[in-house]
């Protein structure tokens, strides 16, 4: 089976980590000949896949927020490196996390070589579909899903189960809160945890400034970026982010964490609200539409505490993906 190759889209962000949870899987299987395409600009993702494939860097054709026409030269990029990657692995399978990072080598690949695609709808979603991932299925590729109930959404995926990242700590309840919501940030509610008295935060800013949440809270742990996120969710008391399934999974299902969603609407191409809010009743989390501080307190003093256990589904899809290079 050595010579024959995966190509694992991870991109960024939550689409990084349901590839990190496949690509663990497929180590566990004995399988490590994969090629591993993370954006340019989050270079620090490659510590989190360098044992399980070759990785290589591809532009982001448009970053979160951004309006499409100010992309449209990093879109001819990407196409371009895309060929390039793709002629230069010719993998036999390609397994796409989704966010537009993913269609120019899904797309590259289909076309130049014929080559099966597989995807993933995102854990949240419930009433509306991922752009990206619709237009991956509507090109061919196959889709796998979380939830039974994503079949409304696409009738002829496959469930995989909940995908989320293997736990790689033992839990344990250092006293503190992570606040972490990804690339992108989330300033109203960093700020709302700021006016709390809180002393024992960990803080991850993403795309949004650390150095005054530095300066205001000398007891805080607060950083922008890191590939080791679960060293952290191991250690906290309680996780706090916004939408997106990728950490608030891995929290509840990996490390058992009472899990804090405060809706984002920053957050443009993702989630419906109402698609969080089914979301976080199925993991048991709270959810709040706004960062209000009363609200936020509250939901600090009595979020449930409870652990959740299912089958992670990047087991199965890793099969699957074995299966087909077996064929």
């Amino acid at each position: 089976m050595s010579e024959k190759k995966l190509l694992l889209i991870a991109g960024y962000g939550g689409h990084a980590g349901y590839t990190y949870s496949i690509a663990w899987y497929l180590n566990k299987l004995g399988f490590n000949n994969n090629t591993i395409l993370v954006a340019r600009g989050y270079e620090f993702l490659a510590g989190k896949f360098e044992n399980f494939g070759e990785v290589e860097y591809l532009f982001l054709p448009r970053k979160p927020g951004e309006p499409l026409y100010k992309g449209l030269h990093r879109w001819i990029n990407a196409f371009i490196q895309s060929t390039r990657s793709v002629l230069k692995s010719k993998p036999r399978a390609v397994f796409a996390s989704g966010s537009n990072f993913s269609i120019p080598p899904s797309l590259v690949s289909k076309i130049l070589l014929k080559t099966p695609v597989y995807t993933l709808e995102t854990i949240e979603r419930f009433t509306t579909k991922s752009r990206a991932v619709d237009i991956l299925v509507k090109t061919g590729a196959k889709v796998f899903l979380h939830w039974e109930e994503q079949l409304e959404l696409f009738p002829r995926g496959i469930v995989s189960g909940p995908v989320y990242e293997p736990r790689i700590y033992e839990p344990r309840n250092q006293g503190y809160i992570l606040v972490t919501t990804g690339t992108l940030g989330y300033k109203e509610l960093f700020d709302t945890i700021s006016q709390l008295g809180l002393e024992n935060i960990v803080l991850q800013t993403g795309d949004v400034d650390p150095e005054p949440y530095k300066k205001k809270h000398p007891s805080w742990t607060v950083f922008q970026y890191t590939s080791d996120i679960h060293k952290w969710i191991a250690g906290a008391d309680i996780v706090i982010a916004h939408q997106g399934g990728a950490t608030t999974s891995t929290a509840r299902f990996a490390y058992g964490k009472p899990v804090i969603i405060v809706y984002n609407p920053r957050v443009s191409l993702g989630a419906s609200k109402k698609d969080v809010e089914i979301y976080a009743e199925k993991i048991k989390a709270v959810f709040l539409d706004k960062p209000d501080p009363r609200l936020l307190r509250r939901a600090i003093d009595e979020v449930e505490k409870t652990s959740l256990n299912y089958e992670n589904g990047a087991l199965f899809i890793a099969k699957k993906l074995l299966e087909h290079l077996e064929k």
